[in-house]
């Protein structure tokens, strides 16, 4: 019965916002054409509005909600539905609103706080829990006063009412984000945890509801919001994820990418190098950072090529001037050059940006212009805080805005890959008060066996109790690359089209005769270990793996922060798996 009334509403909802799109739809087209207003202002944020709406709408209609919950108060008896998005004439509310925090209550007495109406205080009589796929709900649970909470339906298992773990995990993980999610606004926040315990997507969530919460969505919109990644595939993939959040217009983009716009810098590029592969590499990083942390004074009037050898003329050997010159001739620069040359346009004064708006001439003919305005956002979040230079983030806290000091940082002092990054707080002058501080310490993601085999490699890591198990983890050694190749083949070949499979290894040129066998295949990646930081996938194989990879630096200067750097690598690599893990070494 619960089931079957449930099923009907589902369909109810998905008429409602038929009919709500089909009106939004039409009201675009009317103003695509010319009707409405004259304003090109006023235009242009109705059309964001409507559009952003129709895209909310597109996204409600496969799942709805994801929660009931019946209420008693002093205005009488009320449902009310839990989404991702609103459908208030339904009694559909977003997650974000007040009155979500309802779902995590007890059955009984309950309250929640609104900053307009203050305290609704009241009686939750029944919940329930619904996971709903292209309309047809796979999973829902019911709780009221009568029974406690019973698995009325779930799709493929069988019709056992009890015992079900993993909900009660998730429940109780739920509990504890939705708190993280609605801090409060202001000052520097961190979210950091191991490898796949959902530190970035809850950091998403946390931007995602700043941005549509009544509480503070006039003070964070995505006109003042930045998010700092990695690399190109990363931004693809989070401005690809984020509207699923209702996410819009919100600049994702690269450090790099942001420097060389505010340094107005052309035709050069960015150069990423990998530490703990080649030592002349790391040596030639580890002087630039020696420059970059004794020079105190810049003069930006200087190019930026000639500005940097000034710079680096004391500290670099023969073979490091060597290294820059070639960089030189190509253009390139890389996180320790831009680094000095925001500093030294920092030095004359606030960062600034083109910025584009409206005037009115005499004649009311609305012109677009644009000017130089002070960088400034209300919220930056930076993913992967451990791979930031201390300067980088002392950069980017200087564009953040006095009255919210906006800085949400997510990442894990264990995934280190990069010379010279963060370790500590205190060195890229940030005072994060403990209650500001959210540390994830279970991994969800991976199999049991997964965990177990990390553990057993040294690495500190917990598994949770309940955590699904999967299959062992393989380790093979052979005797050369083409063997390793040829059982890789097979493995491959094994899994099913949709298994998404990640290729690893330390070395970029090693990768190549395996960029060649998969190159029409494209569920199979071919990643440095370095390039994998923050993807994951359901098959790890790691290739040409070897104790050599181990070995100290004869720089002494390096050895311990390269140590330390080759382990926190290997961990990142082994932390991609979610379902298998191979790990094959080649004799040498």
């Amino acid at each position: 019965m619960i089931l079957h009334e449930a099923q009907s509403h589902v369909g109810e909802i998905q008429y409602s916002i038929t009919a709500e799109l089909a009106n939004v739809v039409q009201t675009l087209k009317n103003f695509r054409a010319g009707h409405g207003t004259d304003d090109p202002v006023v235009r242009a944020k109705l059309l964001e509005h409507f559009s952003d709406r129709q895209d909310q709408l597109h996204h409600l209609f496969p799942s709805p909600y994801f929660f009931r919950c019946d209420v008693r108060g002093d205005d009488g008896k009320q449902t009310l539905f839990v989404s991702k998005f609103s459908l208030i004439d339904r009694s559909v509310y977003s997650w974000t609103t007040p009155v979500a925090r309802l779902r995590f209550a007890n059955i009984g007495p309950a309250s929640y706080s609104t900053p307009k109406k203050g305290e609704w205080c009241g009686e939750v009589t029944r919940k329930d829990q619904f996971m709903i796929v292209g309309g047809k709900i796979v999973f829902l649970t019911s709780e009221d006063k009568t029974a406690g909470r019973t698995l009325v339906y779930q799709e493929k298992l069988s019709n056992r009412k009890v015992g079900f773990i993993l909900p009660e995990i998730v429940e109780r993980m739920e509990r504890a984000q939705d708190d993280v999610i609605r801090a409060p606004s202001d000052g520097p926040f961190l979210i950091s945890g191991p490898a796949g315990s959902g530190k970035t997507t809850l950091a998403f969530h946390r931007l995602a509801y700043l941005l549509q919460s009544p509480e503070t969505a006039e003070r964070f919109s995505a006109q003042n919001v930045i998010v700092f990644v990695q690399d190109e595939g990363t931004r693809a993939y989070f401005s690809q994820l984020l509207p699923d959040l209702g996410i819009h217009n919100v600049h994702v983009t690269t450090f790099d990418a942001w420097a060389m716009d505010i340094l107005d810098l052309q035709n050069v590029t960015f150069i990423r190098r990998p530490n703990g592969i080649d030592e002349t590499i790391d040596l030639y990083e580890h002087d630039k950072l020696i420059a970059m942390k004794q020079q105190t004074v810049y003069s930006s009037h200087k190019k930026p090529f000639v500005l940097l050898e000034d710079i680096y003329a004391e500290t670099f050997s023969k073979e490091d001037t060597q290294i820059f010159r070639a960089q030189k001739d190509l253009r390139q620069l890389d996180r320790f050059d831009l680094s000095i040359l925001l500093h030294a346009r920092l030095q004359e004064g606030p960062l600034l940006q083109e910025k584009e708006y409206f005037s009115a001439k005499k004649n009311f003919e609305i012109q677009r212009k644009t000017k130089k305005v002070p960088v400034q956002y209300n919220l930056i979040v930076v993913d992967e805080a451990q791979n930031y230079l201390p300067e980088q983030l002392t950069l980017l806290r200087s564009c953040a805005s006095p009255d919210t000091q906006g800085m949400l940082y997510v990442g894990d002092l264990g995934q280190q890959v990069l010379l010279g990054t963060l370790r500590d707080w205190s060195s890229a002058g940030e005072n994060i008060s403990t209650d500001r501080k959210v540390e994830l310490d279970k991994v969800y993601r991976s199999t049991q066996q997964i965990l177990q085999f990390i553990q057993n490699q040294g690495f500190t890591v917990s598994i949770p109790e309940g955590l699904r198990e999967g299959k062992t983890v393989v380790e093979k050694t052979f005797e050369n690359l083409e063997q390793e190749l040829l059982f890789v083949q097979t493995v491959v070949k094994q899994c099913a089209l949709n298994i998404q499979i990640g290729i690893l290894s330390t070395s970029s040129s090693y990768l190549d005769p395996y960029r060649k066998a998969f190159a029409q295949q494209s569920n199979v990646h071919i990643l440095t270990m370095h390039e994998s930081q923050g993807v994951e996938f359901e098959t790890v194989i790691l290739v040409g793996h070897t104790e050599m990879f181990f070995a100290k630096s004869t720089n002494p200067a390096l050895t311990e922060e390269l140590g330390r750097i080759k382990r926190d690598l290997f961990y990142v690599a082994l932390t991609r798996a979610m379902d298998e893990l191979f790990v094959f070494s080649v004799h040498r």
